[in-house]
């Protein structure tokens, strides 16, 4: 079960308070994380303040822990989901009492719909690199050049950039944070496929996915301190600058679909620049995908 009380932030834990795992074994599940300054820091105490965690340089999930000296700490807080439950557990009587008597004084209630979308920190700080460099964009809404008659046009990038050439090429930004680990890389390459299949009016697609989290390149642990942030939005400014000014002339982007990863695991054992591109030529090539990886 998860500790109480839980700090949290959208979508993820601020790391605010830290508890030893009791039995110093290592968790059977979970993301572990290598930070020095963390670990360093939790030699001396497990309460930390805003500016201790910008001085960590790393959000952490509810489930994030680290190995320090021969023993592993966690984040002292619970899931969104037990933290939701919990709430609801002990207001609901209240409320629904609330309500009744309301109903009985003949005022009436009007149910406020829910935002669709909650921005996430890491998503919410593209958004401002964006914005800085006045990249026009719409975030988390439906694709603009979408079939609505399509079963699938819901689905929404987490950015799309507005360019000069849209009616020649769109451009997606997908922020990962973690790579997205626990989606099967096939399940995204469907979405992207649907997404495909329900513009109206065909045209190539490319999408930045841009990991703000460590990852591996050539055996190595790359975090925050070997590649900064900023290092990182750079990177994607720079690849993101580049297809815009490629856009202009279609015999660039042949392929229906062109996939850019941007700080992902990486086998190189070379200087590599932390970027990489994968081209689907047609929707045939992305089916072979599927069926490489065993599905249908």
């Amino acid at each position: 079960m998860c500790e109480k009380p839980a700090v949290l932030s959208t979508g993820s834990v601020a790391g605010y308070t830290w508890r030893l795992i009791q039995g110093s074994l290592e968790p059977a599940t979970g993301i572990e994380i290598h930070n020095d300054v963390l670990a360093v820091a939790l030699l001396e105490k497990a309460d930390f303040t805003n500016a201790d965690l910008d001085r960590f340089g790393e959000d952490f999930s509810y489930n994030s822990y680290i190995k320090v000296g021969d023993q592993y700490y966690t984040p002292a807080a619970a899931c969104a989901s037990c933290t939701r439950n919990e709430r609801w557990s002990r207001i609901q009587g209240g409320e629904r009492r609330l309500h009744h008597w309301l109903g009985k004084q003949g005022v009436a209630l009007i149910k406020v719909p829910k935002p669709t979308a909650v921005l996430k920190k890491k998503e919410t700080k593209i958004k401002e690199v964006l914005d800085s460099n006045y990249i026009g964009h719409l975030n988390d809404r439906r694709e603009e050049n979408r079939d609505k008659s399509c079963e699938n046009s819901s689905n929404r990038p987490d950015f799309q950039v507005r360019h000069d050439h849209a009616e020649l090429l769109t451009i997606y930004i997908e922020v990962d944070e973690h790579q997205h680990r626990s989606i099967k890389s096939a399940c995204e390459l469907s979405r992207l496929n649907n997404l495909i299949a329900c513009f109206e009016y065909q045209r190539h697609l490319v999408v930045l996915r841009y990991n703000p989290d460590p990852f591996t390149a050539g055996g190595k642990r790359i975090t925050c301190k070997e590649l900064p942030l900023v290092e990182r939005e750079k990177l994607l400014l720079r690849e993101l600058n580049r297809v815009k000014e490629q856009a202009a002339d279609p015999t660039n982007f042949k392929d229906i679909l062109t996939v850019i990863y941007i700080a992902f695991d990486c086998d190189c054992t070379t200087s590599c620049g932390y970027v990489h591109t994968d081209r689907y030529e047609d929707q045939a090539a992305i089916s072979k995908v599927y069926m490489d990886m065993g599905l249908k």
